[in-house]
């Protein structure tokens, strides 16, 4: 409990100019927790954030859909900030759980398909590149059936954002491993998915993989789409 006060005053004193007055009385409820949380990240103040974070995700699954979002997203936030600093088997292990525990009524406050492909980068990033490719490509099929079944427009605002981020982490996945080719072919869906394609550069990209020059052509698809990553 001392060390729950703590933070609470190491907090108050970094963002209670920026949160609701009463916020930090409501400190023991832990979608207030989150919030403060939230806003220190935001802040770049992640150390501490990271700390509150745990205390969220210390006390596990919950029956109450609020509280039970606050355990989730801390999970989630901790998993990405230990991937930057390299610890991936960390950012694995809670991710994953994130991701077991997260229940369909959060999908509007948070992607779930973007923290599935956080998970397989997790998994790339250990190793594990069979699991992580296998994992992607399904996830990349499962979102481009669900575009299909949406008329263009709707696709690329309601699935696009998750599947263009898909699509983009397996194309770098290629990438990575110097298979250029097959990173290029892996992004072109992209001409249809993403929120807007600059064509004259997009046909650039085009001409540069007709004529073998695969690398050019990837980086140059990459500069040619927008999509909203996250």
């Amino acid at each position: 409990m001392e060390h729950l006060d703590q933070l609470k005053e190491a907090a108050r004193e970094q963002v209670a100019h920026l949160l609701p007055n009463d916020i930090f009385a409501e400190f023991d409820q832990l979608n207030s927790r989150l919030l403060i949380a939230v806003t220190l990240l935001q802040r770049g103040m992640k150390e501490l954030a990271y700390q509150l974070f745990e205390t969220i995700a210390a006390n596990g699954p919950d029956e109450n859909e609020n509280r039970h979002f606050a355990y989730v997203r801390s999970l989630a936030e901790m998993a990405e900030m230990d991937a930057e600093q390299g610890d991936f088997a960390e950012a694995e292990e809670k991710m994953a759980t994130a991701l077991a525990q997260f229940p369909s009524s959060m999908e509007y406050m948070m992607s779930r398909t973007h923290q599935e492909v956080y998970l397989c980068y997790y998994r790339f990033r250990l190793g594990k590149r069979e699991q992580a490719y296998r994992e992607l490509e399904a996830i990349v099929q499962r979102e481009a059936d669900r575009f299909q079944s949406h008329e263009l427009e709707h696709g690329r605002n309601l699935v696009g954002p998750g599947l263009c981020y898909a699509v983009h982490q397996l194309a770098l996945f290629h990438a990575e491993e110097g298979e250029w080719e097959k990173a290029v072919d892996t992004f072109r869906p992209m001409e249809t998915y993403a929120m807007s394609v600059d064509r004259s550069q997009w046909d650039q990209a085009l001409k540069l993989a007709e004529e073998g020059q695969f690398e050019e052509a990837f980086h140059q698809m990459e500069e040619s789409v927008t999509y909203h990553a996250g």
